[in-house]
């Protein structure tokens, strides 16, 4: 058990090779027996983040398929701010266990047309959370993609450094540098905020050894009770939490509020998406948000711009204790998903696993979520199937054969998604798929 536990601790390494050989050595394992995981049952997470942007348990992308793996997912997918550095290991990995798998981007988009709505960023009008999923390759360096995504990683260390220098004013003597403190927190030097929250607390434990003085200036800094603070070493994640929320976010002393210029537009991104034969999607909030309020609204602009799919949240919007506050918040994800299914625009969904206490996977079977999930498990198939098209014969959801082929949107959804679980997570499998003739595919599938 032991050597069990090990290897799983290998398997979050930054080194490549180390988590590689864990990774391999457990399939072994799992072949011959010395492992059992359950069978796949009717349960998906499309949106775990990887160490390469934050996942709240450290978790590689080969981490994050033997996780999926051992607690029975039917599909996994990763999804990381401003990078794609986990799509080669997660595509690797889930062939090597027979997981189906998806991978993609998460980012910021400005939306001009919109400057006083807000939809999924909060306190921030006419910026959205955007994503691109199913992506089965990386960009050429030179390349158009290529410099979108460069781009991407840029703005992001870039609104890094003003955070930091906001934080660092106010916390003197507790100040971080970026190069030394924070970088080495990630694998491929794509930090995020949380990294630096994580770099500020420890750079105080440095600065600040005894406890009493520590408590004293956290106590000060964070505006909060010393008997608070106190309680909340105790569990750094909750005050890591605290400190993000005081300095880092809308109306602390570290926030930085976004210009225009800060965010690519929504066509820079897309270039990026559609260039790798990927799906973009627009994330969904809760329905509060003025731009997210009425569901035909969004659907009417998502579908104008190229945008088909949708991502969202569910455990945020039906996991609350308070019956008062969770009913308002359920109708608005029955209504946007509702809506979704007669325009036929899939729903992708998933928990993060950014932040602590996060699920590893969404309840598929309780009462408020059963009605809506078939189609979120329809939709995850759909993914899967553009995923193994893609990889086959570059014939994927967004691609020229399958608007020709299958222009009408529902039919085009019921082939990918029929393709897609009768498709086992198997590189023989995938190519003979690319093999089948246009005819054969939808008469098999279609």
């Amino acid at each position: 058990m032991n050597n069990l536990k090990d290897l799983e601790n290998k398997l979050d390494s930054f080194e490549w090779n180390e988590r590689r050989g864990a990774f391999l050595q457990l399939v072994t394992k799992l072949k011959k027996g010395e492992i059992s995981f359950p069978p796949p049952a009717p349960r998906v997470n499309l949106h775990f983040h990887t160490f390469f942007s934050f996942n709240a348990y450290g978790y590689s992308p080969l981490h994050v398929i033997w996780k999926a793996k051992e607690i029975g997912l039917s599909m996994a997918g990763s999804v990381d701010f401003d990078v794609l550095d986990a799509l080669p290991e997660f595509q690797w990995g889930g062939l090597e266990v027979g997981l189906p798998f998806s991978s993609g981007i998460e980012t910021r988009i400005y939306l001009p047309q919109f400057p006083d709505l807000e939809f999924s960023s909060p306190n921030e009008p006419g910026v959205a959370y955007y994503m691109g999923n199913g992506f089965t390759r990386l960009p050429e360096e030179n390349s158009e993609a290529g410099q979108v995504l460069a781009f991407l990683k840029q703005v992001a260390q870039k609104r890094n450094l003003k955070v930091i220098e906001k934080v660092n004013h106010y916390l003197d003597p507790v100040q971080i540098d970026y190069q030394k403190d924070v970088l080495p927190l990630t694998p491929s030097g794509n930090p995020t905020e949380r990294h630096i929250v994580i770099a500020y607390a420890r750079k105080a434990e440095e600065i600040l050894p005894d406890e009493e003085n520590r408590l004293l200036f956290w106590s000060e800094r964070l505006d909060e009770g010393r008997e608070a603070i106190s309680q909340l070493l105790q569990t750094p994640p909750d005050f890591y939490d605290l400190i993000r929320l005081k300095l880092m976010k809308f109306g602390g002393v570290g926030y930085v509020k976004p210009d225009v210029g800060d965010f690519p537009s929504q066509e820079q991104v897309n270039k990026l998406i559609f260039g790798l034969g990927a799906l973009p999607s627009f994330s969904w909030l809760s329905g509060f948000p003025s731009g997210e309020r009425d569901p035909k609204f969004l659907l009417d602009f998502c579908l104008s711009n190229q945008i088909e799919t949708l991502f969202l949240i569910p455990d945020r919007s039906w996991n609350v204790e308070d019956e008062k506050e969770r009913e308002p918040k359920l109708k608005n994800l029955y209504a946007i998903t509702e809506e979704c299914q007669k325009r036929a625009v899939p729903v992708f969904v998933g928990t993060e696993l950014n932040k602590y206490g996060q699920k590893l996977v969404d309840d598929f079977d309780s009462p408020y979520l059963k009605p809506l999930s078939p189609y979120f498990l329809e939709s995850a198939w759909l993914l899967w199937g553009h995923v193994v098209m893609e990889i086959s014969s570059f014939r994927g959801y967004n691609s020229s054969w399958a608007k020709k082929s299958l222009p009408d949107r529902k039919k085009r959804n019921t082939f990918f998604a029929r393709l897609g679980e009768s498709t086992p997570a198997d590189r023989e499998a995938i190519k003979k798929i690319g093999e089948i003739s246009t005819s054969e595919l939808i008469k098999q599938f279609g």
